[in-house]
């Protein structure tokens, strides 16, 4: 199975899937914040070329917090549990310590998706505000 990527540049059509996006957002300190990020890069070569995983990025947001957000999506939930008991999920856990305040995490599941379809849906309906 090809990786795809997460977000298909332009217009993503509408579609019905089970997707799991989990996101973890740390912020580390200016000292660790180097360590964090390699082992987060470590690991999403490897992530990527599992079965249904769609996407594996790391991000880093500007400002104040500083903060490294850490996202991967799956189109299926059996194999995100799987990856979730893995010994590279061990590794991505470990992470976790290099947050000076507790870190953000979230498991979306997602049923649907929609794209340009959706904003050409809503701003052809009418011009009022």
């Amino acid at each position: 199975m090809p990786i795809q990527p997460c977000f298909v540049p332009g217009t993503i059509p509408a579609k019905t899937a089970n997707v799991v996006i989990s996101t973890f957002r740390l912020f580390p300190s200016r000292e660790e914040r180097r360590h964090l990020l390699t082992i987060l890069r470590s690991v999403q070569g490897p992530i990527k070329a599992q079965p249904h995983n769609q996407c594996c990025r790391v991000y880093e947001e500007d400002g104040f917090d500083g903060a490294v957000l850490y996202m991967e999506r799956w189109d299926s939930e059996p194999e995100f549990e799987r990856h979730v008991r893995s010994e590279a999920y061990r590794r991505i856990l470990a992470v976790i310590e290099f947050s000076r305040k507790p870190p953000e995490i979230v498991f979306d599941y997602v049923t649907t998706s929609r794209g340009m379809d959706l904003i050409e849906a809503l701003r052809g309906e009418s011009n009022q505000p």
